[in-house]
């Protein structure tokens, strides 16, 4: 069979995927959907292949008919599983362990970039997130992780000369918010390379501007550190199924608010991403009990923003993540076009995100943290939260005063 993806199968199904070839004579665009869908399944870890083609169909059939229809059962089927919520009860992925990762210093002249949102239109609210790529490369084996499609997947590269760049940079006059986890983990190295060291140095320069520090790790000897008080430190948060199955080596639930709980009690403004919900069976239950955890452990006013999303992939993500064999269920779901990407369909996602956020006490809603929906369709703010903004200036200046203003009180606060 003639589709990449095909020489990365098992053996046994590269085996079986050519018999079934040299009997049905698949045409190209055939051969696609049954390479991506058996690479599919086995990650899943829901095969035998044998199971999912129903051969006794065809029996009666002959030439092309016969064909088309075995062909048109498999997809049929499997998409009736994908449009079910992810069953995780009897999938046990084997452990991985940690790659041996080469830590490696480049000096680089380009490091800012922008948020991933599209460039054209409004077809998701876009915040004018700046990004700053100190490290490229994670540690962490999320299996929906769009990073190692990018990088060189053994070496985590490091901004060496990350300081004398910072201090010598101007930032553009809309520059007011600056995330440093779009390209690997803000806090996994903690200041191991002076990175924290060097983003402070920015930070006292351009008081005006948050600087976002976006994790899943627990580590928390940084917080020995005297940061400004510009540098927001967020917390990626999920189900805890979601955590044990599908975000490898990452902290647990327990340890990420813990080493939250510990940056709020040194005075660091704190947030949280929901970020991606996953809908799998008992999702309404678990991201219930992880919102009363958030809402149980911190004030509302302790908390800058809540960023709630789900899973959305690029064609070439699809393609690495399918190519990797690894076990994960992440792409048992439908997916249906966003924006140029896949995703879930839209009233999946307004079920999911509009489920979290009544799950938040009224005084969380009133005075809490910045509620928004991250690279999500306008859509669905008004279903979910009940407001919307008509557009991206309005979405972007309610949060730029929101964040500022909040900082500003914690700050405050701190030194009183």
């Amino acid at each position: 069979m003639e589709h990449p993806l095909f020489d990365t199968l098992p053996h046994s199904a590269q085996t079986y995927l050519k018999a079934l070839h040299a009997e049905y004579s698949f045409s190209f665009q055939e051969q696609r959907q049954i390479v991506e869908t058996a690479s599919d399944i086995l990650q899943w870890k829901m095969g035998p292949l044998e199971r999912w083609f129903d051969e006794a169909a065809t029996s009666n059939l002959q030439g092309r008919k016969r064909t088309k229809t075995l062909v048109s059962n498999l997809l049929k089927r499997v998409n009736e599983e994908r449009k079910s919520p992810t069953v995780y009860t009897d999938f046990f992925p084997s452990e991985r362990l940690p790659d041996k990762y080469q830590s490696v210093i480049r000096h680089t002249e380009k490091i800012m970039g922008r948020c991933p949102c599209p460039v054209e239109g409004e077809k998701t609210r876009c915040c004018n997130l700046k990004t700053l790529d100190a490290v490229e490369q994670c540690a962490f084996g999320c299996s929906y992780c769009s990073i190692q499609s990018f990088y060189n997947k053994s070496e985590i590269q490091v901004v060496g000369n990350l300081q004398e760049r910072l201090q010598a940079i101007k930032l553009d006059d809309d520059t007011w918010h600056i995330g440093t986890g779009q390209s690997s983990d803000s806090l996994l190295w903690g200041n191991d390379y002076g990175t924290l060291d060097a983003l402070a140095t920015l930070a006292r320069r351009y008081p005006k501007t948050i600087i976002e520090l976006k994790t899943k790790s627990h580590r928390t000897d940084w917080l020995a550190m005297d940061l400004p008080p510009n540098i927001v430190a967020t917390w990626s948060l999920n189900a805890p199924t979601i955590i044990e199955k599908e975000e490898h080596l990452s902290a647990t639930l327990s340890q990420r608010l813990t080493a939250a709980r510990q940056a709020a009690d040194k005075g660091i403004p704190v947030g949280f991403h929901l970020h991606p919900m996953v809908y799998f069976e008992g999702w309404q239950d678990e991201y219930s009990s992880v919102i009363e955890e958030v809402t149980t452990t911190f004030k509302a006013e302790e908390v800058v923003m809540f960023s709630i999303g789900t899973l959305t992939f690029t064609k070439t993500v699809l393609r690495t993540l399918r190519s990797q064999i690894r076990e994960s269920r992440i792409l048992d779901m439908e997916l249906t076009a966003a924006a140029g990407k896949y995703s879930y369909p839209l009233p999946t996602k307004q079920k999911m995100f509009a489920h979290a956020y009544s799950c938040f006490p009224k005084e969380w809603k009133h005075e809490g943290p910045f509620f928004y929906l991250c690279m999500e369709d306008p859509s669905l703010w008004e279903p979910t939260f009940g407001y919307s903004y008509p557009d991206d200036r309005s979405f972007e200046a309610a949060m730029k005063k929101a964040y500022q203003s909040k900082v500003e009180f914690l700050d405050r606060r701190k030194h009183l």
